[in-house]
Formats: C-alpha cells, sequence, structure tokens
C-alpha cells in the first residue's frame, strides 16, 4: 500500500473543499451545507491512521535479503491518529458524546512521558571523550582530512551539528555516537561500505538513515548495516530527536 502523506490528504481535503464551495457559489441548482462537510475532518486522521498501521509492518531489501521490520513509532503513531479521528467523528455526527477537554488532558501529559523516557534511554553503553553541545548555534564536526573518531554524546538544542564521517579513523570494536536533538538539527555524513548499528527515536519531530524516515507523534525503529562476522570496526548510533530531526546519510 502506498504512503499516504499528510500533505497529500490535506491537500486533497483543500482540493475538494474549493471545488464544492466553487460550485455552491456558481449557484447550479444545489445547496451544499458547508458546516456538515467540515465537520467530517477527522476522516483525514482516521485514513492516515490506518495506513501508518499497515505500514508499520514491511520489509525492505532485495529479493534475496530481504528484512520484515516493524516500525513501533510509526505503529503508536497510527492508533494515536485512529484514536483522534474515531472519537472527533463520533462526536461530530451525534454518534457518541466524548469529553474532549479530558482528551487533550491525557494526551499531552502522555507526550512529556514519552519525550523524558526518550531522553533517559539508551545511556547504558560507554561514552568517550569526543562529543559536543550546540545552543542556538551551529557546529560542524570532522571532514574531508583523517581525523579520529571517539565515542561521544552530540547533543543540539535549538541549533544544528554536521558530522563528516567520510575521513574518520575508528578503534577497532564500537565507537558509540549518542545524537539528540531538541528543537535542532543534527547531520551525518558515513562513508558507504561502513558497518552500522543504527537505533532512532523521535517524539514530534522526525529520525532518518539512509531512506528510512520516521517521525510524527512518535517514531524510531533500528537497522544494522553492512554488519558481518567480519567488521573490525563497528558504529553504533543512538539518535532521538524532540521537535528536531536527526539525518544519518551516505556519501
Amino acid at each position: 500500500m502506498r504512503n499516504l502523506s499528510g500533505r497529500l490528504l490535506i491537500g486533497l481535503a483543500v482540493l475538494i473543499i474549493g471545488v464544492l464551495l466553487l460550485l455552491n457559489n456558481l449557484d447550479l441548482g444545489f445547496e451544499i451545507e458547508m458546516r456538515q462537510i467540515l465537520r467530517l475532518w477527522p476522516v483525514i486522521p482516521l485514513i492516515l491512521g490506518l495506513n501508518w498501521l499497515i505500514l508499520s509492518f514491511g520489509s525492505s531489501g532485495s529479493e534475496e535479503g530481504r528484512k520484515v521490520y516493524f516500525s513501533w513509532g510509526q505503529f503508536i503513531s497510527a492508533l494515536i491518529l485512529i484514536a483522534i479521528g474515531i472519537i472527533f467523528l463520533g462526536r461530530n455526527l451525534g454518534l457518541f458524546k466524548v469529553d474532549v477537554g479530558l482528551f487533550f488532558n491525557l494526551f499531552w501529559p502522555a507526550i512529556l512521558i514519552l519525550i523524558g523516557i526518550n531522553l533517559l534511554r539508551g545511556r547504558s553503553h560507554k561514552e568517550g571523550r569526543g562529543g559536543r553541545f550546540t545552543f542556538m548555534g551551529g557546529t560542524n564536526v570532522g571532514g574531508a582530512q583523517p581525523w579520529k573518531l571517539e565515542s561521544g554524546s552530540y547533543f543540539a538544542f535549538m541549533g544544528g551539528i554536521e558530522m563528516d564521517l567520510t575521513a574518520a579513523e575508528m578503534d577497532e570494536g564500537e565507537t558509540f555516537l549518542d545524537l539528540t536533538a531538541v528543537m535542532g538539527g543534527i547531520e551525518v555524513k558515513i562513508p558507504r561500505d561502513l558497518a552500522v548499528i543504527y537505533e532512532g527515536s523521535a517524539v514530534l519531530g522526525g529520525v532518518t538513515f539512509r531512506d528510512q524516515d520516521d517521525g510524527g507523534i512518535v517514531g524510531g525503529r533500528r537497522i544494522e548495516q553492512n554488519l558481518t562476522p567480519e567488521s573490525k570496526s563497528i558504529l553504533r548510533i543512538q539518535a532521538r530527536a524532540i521537535m528536531g530531526g536527526v539525518e544519518i546519510k551516505e556519501a
């Protein structure tokens, strides 16, 4: 099933409303009650949620090496969107009564709890001497010249960090990078043949590893790339985005 983006659904909804308004204003012999049509807006998150629910179970890779994956973040986001669609659509159509205030009183504390869990998880790995903290600014790490990459924590708060690992030298074993973007962004460029273990999660943000995107209300997945028994140097990435974005891309 093809991914239906929020942009596509909102665009179709605006297009349909525009056409109906035009037909109504041209006085072609029928009247359209726009208030009744606008009551159906919860159909958008409902359809998007159902689509995400299906897409949370998928596969990637070639036919010979196809891997089945489960995106827990997309699954949770799908359930939240479906709940929003059902609750508001049922209320607007008079099918049942719902205390919307109670819904939002539960929703936002749950989001804060998810943010807290997301920031605290994955700190068990040994962090080395590397790392940067950026606040309302920009930081560049690495480049085209050879340099030593060490384990470390990189935190971008309302700012940005760009890392170029294409010429980075790593010790044998695992090198661990803890990447956190809060209302900011982190972009990492890695060599194509690098052995990588990636774990990404997002709350009201987005994380991307190559062509695998996760985001929305919550999102995340785990990916292994170029990992073989012969791999001597492995890069382990723990990426988290809170109202921001982290992108890992190949050079």
